[in-house]
């Protein structure tokens, strides 16, 4: 997850003869995070169509299931045993955080987005409430075939994937030629181990306006030492975002800003023509699907809303998690979605400052080896 701040105007002066007039700015943008505190709203089930309840229950309850974090990322299910735990990012924290069962919260890997020392030049600038914040940590988790922890170092601007003796392996820096990505943000782990890359300019300080800034946006494909890029941020016709694989890996879903573009997937891994799947609330961030394709998609900084697009691009419903009025003004926002628990019904919500689960009757997509 990655926002902007928009810039203030500033008051204009205009002399005619000796008289001096103060001239209005035009109305400039508000700030995300100005303004007073929005009122309170309880979570809430938007039913759309009928479909929807062959997803979730009308009186599904959403549990909290760990709170205080800066703005919190991706997430991924670890089968362990008979239980398992969550991993996801804390972007501000620069962390991998680790959720157990018992709602135990403790630090998976430390330096997890950026490895460096000079914290004076990394990391985007974006609001976390009233707060101006910079994002140094991992955006993205995921799992290969074999169970091992893939993820976005966005401030590195690599991919890396932890191996089973602890040791990291960097999969991707950037293009053939040398050339560096601008901050990995996004992936989907294909079923032969393939990882496709959402890589936008958030991975560096003043982002697109950075000279270090060295390769457009795109999509890419790592796979087997090689990364090629399958499209790029202008053919997309946006900034590249939240991206997931149909279960059949017949198709690609990416998100640009309220917009969820459907790509078919060829044999080698390129994409061919894309079409608008489907468009409104609820598409800007991280996503995945369930074993009827029904596609989950989120909104980002705010508000905090999962949303359900069948696989005929039918909106089916929205979730809409809990906005907490009062001071200091909290961060609402759902930032990406992951499945877990043994059945795989748990659908976990990264929320910036907390992390929710909601059971559903359909089982997601689950990602590393088959129990």
């Amino acid at each position: 997850m990655r926002s902007r701040i928009g810039s203030l105007c500033s008051v204009a002066f205009i002399v005619f003869g000796s008289a001096v007039a103060l001239a209005q700015p035009p109305a400039s943008p508000q700030m995300r995070g100005d303004g007073p505190p929005p009122k309170p709203v309880p979570f809430k089930i938007t039913r759309s169509d009928a479909g929807l309840d062959a997803v979730i229950a009308s009186n599904a309850k959403l549990e909290t299931l760990a709170t205080g974090f800066g703005l919190n990322e991706g997430g991924v299910w670890i089968r362990e045993g008979k239980s398992g735990y969550l991993l996801f990012g804390g972007l501000l924290d620069n962390v991998i955080y680790k959720l157990a069962a018992d709602k135990t919260v403790s630090v998976f890997m430390e330096q997890a987005g950026y490895s460096g020392t000079d914290v004076n030049h990394t990391g985007a600038q974006t609001r976390s409430g009233r707060s101006h914040v910079l994002l140094i940590g991992p955006s993205c988790t995921g799992l290969d075939s074999k169970g091992r922890l893939i993820w976005c170092a966005d401030n590195d601007r690599t991919v890396n994937r932890l191996e089973a003796d602890g040791t990291h392996t960097v999969l991707s820096r950037g293009s053939p030629d040398g050339k560096r990505f601008s901050g990995p943000n996004d992936i989907a782990v294909r079923h032969d181990d393939g990882v496709y890359l959402t890589d936008n300019d958030f991975g560096i300080r003043d982002a697109g306006s950075n000279p270090d800034k060295q390769m457009p946006n795109g999509i890419w494909l790592i796979k087997d030492g090689q990364s090629k890029l399958v499209l790029s941020g202008e053919a997309l016709g946006g900034i590249p975002n939240g991206i997931v694989l149909s279960p059949d890996e017949r198709y690609m879903y990416l998100a640009i800003f309220n917009k969820m573009m459907r790509y078919e997937v060829k044999p080698d891994g390129s994409l061919g023509a894309g079409a608008l799947f489907t468009e409104g609330p609820g598409i800007v961030d991280g996503m995945k699907v369930d074993t009827l394709g029904n596609v989950y998609s989120t909104s980002g900084a705010g508000p905090g809303i999962v949303r359900v697009t069948a696989p005929s691009g039918k909106l089916l419903g929205l979730l809409n998690l809990p906005i907490y009025g009062g001071e200091p003004k909290q961060q609402i926002c759902a930032t990406n979605v992951a499945f877990g628990d043994n059945d795989g019904k748990s659908l976990f919500i990264m929320g910036c400052s907390a992390v929710y689960k909601v059971r559903l009757k359909v089982a997601g997509v689950m990602q590393g080896p088959k129990p």
